[in-house]
């Protein structure tokens, strides 16, 4: 749980790296199936409408995913933009899109509904269990927690912003990159989905990424800024309170791109990135013990692949080897080239 709020976004097309695409193809389908095994609305297909300068990161990186991929998406005209999504401004110089197959995330009933799952299917959870550390056994990996040690026959360590204590890599250490949640309370119901409000991430001139959700709820609209990053050294250097100037960056992107939700502030909540080196995933095996496969580096952007990502996990420790579409968010990547 790095993020916070009852969503989180789904895209295919990914602006982040093209790689990535097929795995986000696979996480779909799974979101799509948690829907149909559970009976619920975990995943929403709402479509996502994205914005940026055509020199910018996010609309060339989305053109080579689309490309590569031959994604289904909609470039939007000015007309379209104004007639289909009124409540945004976007700038007439700017290019967009719309992703029909993507949308978001309800993130509290989804983690629920795969616990559910998980116990049905004999998993043994043990909440708010430490784990201390591990180690190779004779036969297997020897786990400590409060109640001793135990030995199990593979672990798979995915344990967010306490990554680096269990894993112990320099090539797999996470950053701890603070950020602010916040909350608008629209006048209108203008920004539902049922009004149809979609979800969007939009790219300002200097180089800022912003997000934001329709409101499901009464706390409103959920927005938030992904770039910008201050790292601390600890959990025992986070703060309650926004920095400063975070929350006023944030209306300074609505007074000009969402304007009816400037000023009309809500709560907020702070959360924890763990960003690796180069801002992509880190899956890989222990070099110190095969046994061992690990999950860190996800934020801000890893809970939308979790179908797909606990598939490859479950994967490498049973099967013992790495699906070929993960290859490349190994730790070879930070080798030197012989």
């Amino acid at each position: 749980g790095s993020s916070h709020g009852a969503t989180r976004l789904f895209r295919t097309a990914y602006f982040e790296h093209p790689d990535y695409v097929p795995i986000l193809q696979r996480a779909l389908a799974g979101w799509k199936a948690l829907n149909a095994e559970t009976g619920e609305r975990v995943f929403i297909q709402s479509g996502v409408i994205e914005a940026g300068p055509a020199d910018g990161f996010l609309m060339p990186g989305l053109d080579a995913a689309i490309a590569r991929h031959s994604l289904p998406v909609d470039r939007l005209t000015r007309a379209a933009l104004k007639n289909d999504h009124p409540a945004l401004s976007i700038p007439d110089a700017f290019e967009a899109i719309f992703e029909r197959d993507a949308g978001f995330i309800l993130a509290d009933k989804a983690l629920a509904a795969m616990l559910r799952l998980a116990e049905a299917a004999g998993a043994t959870l043990r909440a708010e269990t430490r784990v201390a550390r591990w180690s190779p056994a004779k036969v297997g990996v020897a786990v400590e927690t409060p109640t001793g040690a135990e030995i199990f026959d593979r672990l798979i360590i995915a344990a967010g912003s306490w990554a680096d204590a269990l894993i112990g890599l320099e090539a797999a250490h996470v950053a701890l990159v603070e950020k602010t949640l916040f909350w608008r309370k629209p006048e209108t119901n203008a920004f539902t989905l049922e009004a149809g409000f979609a979800p969007f991430g939009v790219e300002t001139e200097d180089g800022a990424f912003f997000y934001g959700f329709p409101a499901i709820d009464r706390d409103g609209v959920k927005i938030a800024e992904h770039t910008k990053r201050e790292t601390i050294r600890d959990h025992g250097e986070r703060t309650a309170q926004p920095a400063q100037g975070e929350e006023d960056a944030i209306d300074a992107f609505l007074a000009r791109f969402c304007p009816a939700l400037a000023g009309r502030r809500g709560k907020f909540q702070r959360c924890l990135y763990e960003m690796s080196a180069d801002g992509d995933f880190l899956i890989d095996r222990h070099p110190g013990c095969d046994r061992v496969i690990f999950a860190a580096g996800l934020s801000g952007h890893g809970f939308k692949f979790a179908p797909a990502l606990g598939e490859a996990l479950r994967h490498m420790a049973l099967e013992d080897e790495t699906p070929a579409e993960w290859a490349f968010l190994s730790l070879k990547r930070f080798s030197p080239t012989p």
